[in-house]
C-alpha cells in the first residue's frame, strides 16, 4: 500500500461523510455496490426527490434536481442499478420541469438555508445542466418514464444543434452520451462534446491546475473511458502528476472555493480525496 493511498484512506475514514466512506469500500474493499444505494436512500424526501445537503455546499433539507444528479452519480460510480430508486425520482423531476422537460439545478428553497457564496449567483432557470447528466444517469439505470423520454429528446436536440461552451454542461452531456440507448445518436453527442470541450469555460486542458475547473481526468477518470481518446498522453500524465502533488499533509486533497461552513469543507474534501485516489489507482499511479 503506497503512502499516498494509506494517508488518503486515513483522511477518508477520519473526515469524510458516510456516502464517500461507503463508496471507498466499494472501490477498494470489495464491498457490495448496494452499500452506496443504502447511503443514497438516506437522502430521500417524501416528494420522491433527494435533499439534506447531498451536494455539500447547499445545506437545505428540501429536494433539489442537483441533489438527484449527485445521488444518481453515486449509484453509477458504484456500479449499482437500483431501478426502484431511479424511478422514484422521476415524478419529482417532472413536477419541477418546464414543458420541454428541462429542470433547473436548484429551486428557490435552496437559498433559504445556508449555502456557498457561488450558489447565490446561480440562475434558477431550467437548463441542460443538470438535465442532460440526470437523463444519462437514469438511462444507465435502464428505466423508462415519460418525463425521461421528453427530457432526453430535448437535451439531444439542443446539444447536437448548438453545443454549450461550458464544461459542467458538457460533462453532463458526456454522461448522456455514455448511456443513451440510441448509440447512433450517442455518437453524435460524443462528437458535439469533443468539438466544444477545448473552448469551454471551466475546462483546464493543461496542468498545472491554477484553481477551480474541470480537467481531462473529470471526463476520462480511467484509461478505459471512451473520452480518453480526446486527450494526449502528455495531458493525462501531467494532470496525474499535478493531482498527486496536491495531496495535503493530512492525507486529503484541497478544494479551491468557499463553503458554507466546516462540515461542507470536510465533506467536499472527502469527495475530492476519493476522486483523486480513484483516478490515480485507475491509471496505475498508486
Amino acid at each position: 500500500m503506497s503512502d499516498v493511498f494509506s494517508h488518503a484512506r486515513s483522511f477518508v475514514l477520519t473526515h469524510a461523510r458516510l456516502l464517500e466512506r461507503r463508496l471507498f469500500e466499494v472501490h477498494f474493499a470489495n464491498a457490495s455496490p448496494a452499500a452506496a444505494a443504502q447511503a443514497v436512500r438516506a437522502y430521500r424526501n417524501p416528494d420522491g426527490g433527494l435533499g439534506h445537503a447531498l451536494e455539500p455546499d447547499l445545506r437545505c433539507p428540501e429536494s433539489q434536481p442537483l441533489f438527484v444528479e449527485v445521488g444518481l452519480a453515486a449509484l453509477r460510480e458504484s456500479g449499482c442499478r437500483d431501478q426502484e430508486l431511479a424511478l422514484s425520482v422521476c415524478p419529482f423531476l417532472e413536477s419541477v420541469s418546464d414543458e420541454r422537460g428541462l429542470v433547473p439545478p436548484l429551486l428557490d428553497t435552496a437559498r433559504r438555508s445556508p449555502h456557498a457564496p457561488h450558489w447565490s449567483q446561480s440562475p434558477l432557470d431550467p437548463d441542460l445542466n443538470p438535465t442532460a447528466g440526470i437523463c444519462g444517469l437514469l438511462h444507465y439505470q435502464g428505466i423508462h418514464h415519460p418525463w425521461l423520454s421528453r427530457a432526453t429528446e430535448t437535451c439531444c436536440s439542443m446539444l447536437t444543434m448548438d453545443p454549450p461552451l461550458e464544461a459542467h454542461t458538457l460533462l453532463g452531456a458526456a454522461r448522456l452520451a455514455d448511456h443513451l440507448p440510441d448509440r447512433t445518436l450517442a455518437k453524435r453527442l460524443f462528437d458535439a462534446v469533443a468539438s466544444a470541450l477545448p473552448r469551454a469555460r471551466f475546462f483546464i486542458p493543461e496542468a498545472s491546475v491554477p484553481g477551480y475547473g474541470l480537467t481531462p481526468l473529470h471526463f476520462a477518470p480511467g484509461p478505459s473511458s471512451a473520452w480518453r481518446a480526446l486527450f494526449s498522453e502528455e495531458q493525462i500524465d501531467d494532470h496525474l502528476r499535478d493531482l498527486m502533488d496536491r495531496q495535503q499533509p493530512d492525507g486529503g486533497w484541497p478544494i479551491s472555493w468557499d463553503t458554507p461552513g466546516p462540515a461542507a469543507l470536510l465533506e467536499w474534501r472527502g469527495r475530492w480525496t476519493l476522486d483523486a485516489i480513484c483516478r490515480l489507482a485507475a491509471y496505475g499511479r498508486i
